[in-house]
């Protein structure tokens, strides 16, 4: 799953993006800096993988983690191509979730594409592009099958889709084969000074980058303080990334195997089937059944192989729909 950063140019998406990634992308007091986007995995802040190993002491733990990218500034008329808007729409249909960054701070040394600073018409701009991107690729193919009789369902799909768009409006779920960019979910993030004084008149998710580069070697305590007073979401990065996998119907299970305790992400209704693709085709393709554990039964016997001596782990099949905390053991043939 893949999450795009958006907004208009210098509102914070790559320091954003550094922050979450610790890619080091460039940022600039200019507009398109970012011309490529820049790609990166974020780690999914995770307390159970933690107390996973706490109680096996395996020498090895990987979080799980959730790509970003982050896309060069959108600009008015960006549909037309202005500011190498096509490009930068083209990256906008690859991710599944939006992130739209709003500038909330006041920092005449840094440029913005309007004399005055009103997050809710930047989000208006950005916003309007991509509901007109959208209606451009819904009229193209309304003309390419007018004529054509076997078609004539999708055309009525087509010509709501259309009208909503029309009116500003992002189509529910338009049920056609087509990459629009307006159902895609999305979160706003405010971007405030370190301060948090900016009146923004808009909601959204309230962080200020400024600040949590200032504070990244606090200890949480401090962290959690400074945010306060800032006026800013108390969990700071950590409640956005959750925030972001909340959105995308997103939840983790676990596997314990030789050296290594693992998170994996997968979206709620995955089968085992394919959660134990998402560890190793092999698995998959030799699946024979698994042995599942709930986080609290694990916690509460405090180890796998206790749990199995109390009878609480359970032999699921293929169909079996994997839940948020289940700790898994796939058996397969190689």
């Amino acid at each position: 799953m893949k999450v795009g950063i958006i907004g208009l140019p210098n509102v914070g998406k790559s320091s954003l993006f550094n922050l979450l990634t610790e890619a080091h992308a460039q940022v600039a007091k200019f507009p398109f800096t970012t011309i490529d986007r820049n790609v990166g995995m974020v780690s999914i802040p995770d307390n159970r993988i933690e107390r996973i190993v706490e109680i096996t002491k395996s020498p090895k733990m990987k979080y799980a983690s959730i790509e970003f990218v982050d896309i060069a500034g959108l600009i008015q008329d960006a549909h037309k191509g202005e500011g190498l808007g096509n490009k930068f729409l083209s990256h906008i249909r690859d991710v599944d979730l939006i992130v739209h960054v709003l500038r909330c701070f006041m920092a005449p040394d840094v440029a913005h594409t309007s004399s005055i600073l009103s997050p809710r018409d930047d989000y208006t701009i950005v916003r309007t592009e991509l509901l007109l991107s959208d209606l451009e690729i819904v009229e193209r193919r309304m003309a390419k099958i007018r004529k054509v009789a076997e078609f004539h369902d999708e055309m009525e799909r087509l010509s709501k889709v259309k009208d909503a768009l029309s009116q500003g409006e992002a189509p529910g779920e338009p049920h056609i084969e087509l990459p629009l960019l307006t159902p895609k979910p999305e979160i706003i993030v405010l971007n405030l000074d370190d301060e948090g004084k900016f009146q923004n008149g808009i909601d959204g998710y309230r962080i200020s980058v400024a600040l949590e580069e200032e504070i990244t070697e606090f200890d949480e305590d401090e962290k959690t303080e400074l945010r306060k007073d800032a006026g800013v979401e108390m969990e700071g990065p950590a409640g956005f990334i959750k925030l972001c996998l909340e959105r995308l119907n997103m939840m983790l299970f676990y596997t314990i195997k030789g050296e290594e305790a693992r998170a994996w992400p997968v979206q709620e209704g995955t089968k085992m089937i394919d959660a134990a693709g998402k560890i190793h085709t092999d698995m998959q393709k030799g699946f024979i059944k698994a042995e599942v554990l709930t986080y609290d039964d694990f916690i509460k016997v405090g180890g796998f192989v206790e749990a199995q001596n109390l009878g609480l782990s359970k032999i699921e099949g293929k169909e079996y729909i994997v839940q948020d905390g289940d700790i898994i053991l796939i058996k397969f043939r190689v």
